[in-house]
């Protein structure tokens, strides 16, 4: 900017600071005087300094230094001096290079203990790019340091030893990113989902059976197989009026087994329900997660024309993609957190067959440790379930198998439920759920009180004591 466009005041502060920087740019010349000194020296002479028209110098010793080096590459001109106000005129921007690789650090996988869980911190990041700085190596959007100083300061010689890093702790913090993309580059974005703002579902106001929602549930505990004597994995799929909570229909069938035939069943049985169905004047939404099997394609149809716009069906979004260009794709996911009111049962669910044998827990830390291999865990050649209740309640249903197919009478009580047996017991913790409701379901009581004397209560039992 030139001297004649700037206000008077800012001419008159940039005269002064352009005479002291003269006289010293001479001395350092003949002696060699160290810099920062000096400054001091000028800014105890000029800060506080009355201007013409009233305006007061404010500076630094560490301002002077910025200015310093802007005046001697403009070769010691005192329009070096003026405030740029120039639209766009950035000094020390950090390079998009740059913040690319401080959220790829922020978002990668590390090892040791925490692998897969959270990328590398700011503090991390901030060191290495330090350290990376101080030994000369190039940094993406920036070069080694060599080249930075050549760059941004031209005309002077390039100093002994690196100078310090150019961006602050606080700048690269700014890029970093929030925990979700942290955890969206190291886990992905089922896990980054917790983290990002989610919309608050209000069921209070839905009428009866204007919404149902469906979903599988992997169950707690294993049970055996009639037919083959296997102990395996069950997984319940559900139906549930939303407005009431009430489970309509499910059905249980070993993992992997349920069939998009066996999920249209199940809609219909739960549609045809005494008391169910869809609404009297106005829609019925059916929500399914995309993640599990959904009815098909044709049962959607039938259920959408055929019920002239009274039934409508929606698919949950999905979780998985690919997190960095190059990198491979996720596992895709449902994305659960569309549908509050059947993940919330399905932790019920599990609290209600919590005392059936065969309880798995909700991870492989969570087995217990003599449920043994099985359909469990992974199966390890070098380990053997041989004592555990898996082995033991395999060996008795098939040996109970053998007699039954040899005529003999084997009345054995087997350590495990069966898939027939377990049927039966969800369907009453279903049925009890079901029965439950309002206080109940918050876990209120009855209390009975009685007047003992006037304004004195006190609890019935109490009395008999």
């Amino acid at each position: 900017m030139s001297l004649d466009k700037t206000p008077d005041w800012q001419r008159e502060k940039a005269a002064y600071i352009h005479a002291e920087f003269v006289t010293l740019h001479a001395s350092r010349r003949a002696e060699a005087a160290p810099l920062v000194p000096a400054l001091h020296q000028i800014a105890g002479r000029l800060n506080g300094k009355i201007l013409s028209r009233g305006y007061t110098i404010r500076c630094s010793a560490g301002s002077l230094k910025t200015l310093w080096y802007e005046w001697i590459k403009a070769n010691c001109k005192a329009s070096a001096l003026i405030p740029q106000y120039t639209c766009g005129t950035k000094k020390h921007t950090v390079p998009d290079q740059l913040k690319a690789e401080i959220q790829r650090q922020a978002s990668m996988t590390v090892g040791g203990r925490d692998k897969h869980q959270k990328g590398k911190s700011s503090t991390t990041i901030w060191k290495e790019l330090n350290q990376k700085w101080q030994r000369g190596e190039s940094i993406p959007g920036l070069g080694d340091w060599q080249t930075w100083w050549a760059k941004n300061h031209p005309g002077i010689s390039l100093p002994h030893t690196a100078p310090e890093f150019p961006f602050s702790y606080d700048c690269i913090n700014r890029y970093t990113g929030s925990k979700a993309v942290r955890k969206w580059g190291t886990v992905g974005k089922a896990a980054a989902n917790a983290e990002l703002p989610q919309i608050t579902l209000n069921y209070s106001n839905l009428r009866r059976c204007e919404a149902y929602t469906l979903d599988d549930v992997r169950l707690d505990l294993v049970a055996i197989d009639e037919i083959t004597g296997r102990v395996i994995e069950i997984t319940c799929y559900i139906l549930m009026e939303i407005s009431s909570r009430y489970i309509v229909s499910f059905v249980l069938k070993p993992k992997n087994a349920i069939k998009q035939e066996d999920v249209d069943e199940l809609l219909a049985v739960g549609l045809s329900a005494d008391g169910f169905g869809i609404g009297d004047g106005y829609t019925t939404h059916i929500i399914f997660e995309r993640g599990t099997i959904a009815c098909s394609e044709a049962a959607q149809a039938v259920l959408e024309a055929g019920s002239e716009g009274g039934i409508k069906v929606h698919r949950t979004g999905m979780d998985g993609g690919i997190r960095w260009a190059g990198s491979a794709a996720d596992k895709a996911s449902g994305h659960a957190m569309g549908k509050g009111a059947m993940e919330s049962f399905n932790g019920k669910l599990h609290n209600l067959l919590i005392d059936l044998p065969g309880q798995r827990g909700n991870n492989l830390k969570n087995q217990p440790a003599n449920l043994g291999v099985g359909e469990t865990q992974v199966k390890d050649p070098s380990r053997s379930n041989k004592g555990t209740l898996v082995a033991a309640a395999e060996k008795l249903a098939q040996f109970k198998t053998s007699a039954r197919a040899a005529g003999i009478n084997a009345d054995l009580q087997l350590p495990l439920l069966t898939i027939n047996g377990l049927r039966v017991q969800v369907t009453k913790a279903i049925h009890s759920y079901n029965l439950t409701g309002g206080h109940d379901m918050q876990g209120f009581r009855t209390r009975t009180e009685a007047e003992i004397s006037p304004g004195v209560w006190a609890r019935v039992n109490e009395l008999d004591q």
